[in-house]
């Protein structure tokens, strides 16, 4: 999110969660320190929990951004080693800690580090796809759901999906919206039209496609 207005928007869905870019270098959506703390406000005015969306690895920096604008909920993108992501939890006792799993070419890249993330205090996992040229967060490519089966496998954490979900396909995930762990997706460029901006008939077409298809194969279990 990068206005009041799309968060406005947003919040006529069940939207829970509203991720805010900050410490992203180049990113599309990067915001100011300043920026940040004002959407975060409105977020929550509007019962939507803001959302810190990283690639910052720095504990110092992470605290006086979480300081400054009041969210609970950090989402590291990135490769931080299981060491790093115990410095930030060290430094951000209190927040909930999403380290996200970077899946590219059928395999999770952190597949091999996967229980010591969680042993290094992270409360969840968020699976996205890694875009052919290596470019992480919001490029569109469908998530492989194998690769995250085996990650959960090796740590069984709750977790969020994202990467290139949209209305269609949905039955491809069934393993994982069976799962007790399964907690939500993280959506972004499935929403948007060409021109970027967010298009409420791609929300409302996602958000009744999964959830028939959750509460299908929840009730099939």
């Amino acid at each position: 999110m990068t206005d009041v207005h799309q968060l406005r928007r947003m919040s006529c869905f069940p939207v829970e969660l509203a991720g805010l870019w900050y410490g992203v270098p180049g990113g599309r959506w990067d915001l100011p320190l300043e920026r940040l703390a004002q959407l975060a406000g409105a977020a929550r005015e509007m019962a939507v929990e803001p959302v810190l969306v990283t690639l910052l690895d720095d504990p110092g920096r992470l605290r006086a951004a979480v300081a400054a604008s009041g969210v609970r909920w950090v989402q590291l993108h990135g490769y931080p080693a299981p060491a790093g992501v115990r410095r930030i939890r060290a430094a951000l006792p209190d927040v909930t800690l999403v380290k996200v799993i970077h899946v590219r070419a059928g395999r999770a890249v952190e597949e091999p580090f996967a229980d010591a993330y969680r042993r290094a205090g992270a409360d969840l996992f968020l699976f996205d796809s890694v875009g052919d040229d290596g470019r992480v967060g919001s490029t569109g490519t469908p998530l492989d759901p194998g690769a995250a089966a085996r990650v959960l496998d090796r740590a069984e954490l709750p977790f969020l999906l994202a990467g290139g979900l949209s209305a269609d396909g949905a039955d491809r995930y069934d393993g994982l919206l069976r799962h007790s762990g399964f907690r939500g997706l993280d959506v972004d460029s499935a929403l948007r039209g060409g021109d970027g901006s967010l298009r409420l008939s791609r929300v409302d077409a996602l958000w009744t496609a999964w959830r028939e298809r959750h509460e299908s194969v929840r009730c099939a279990s």
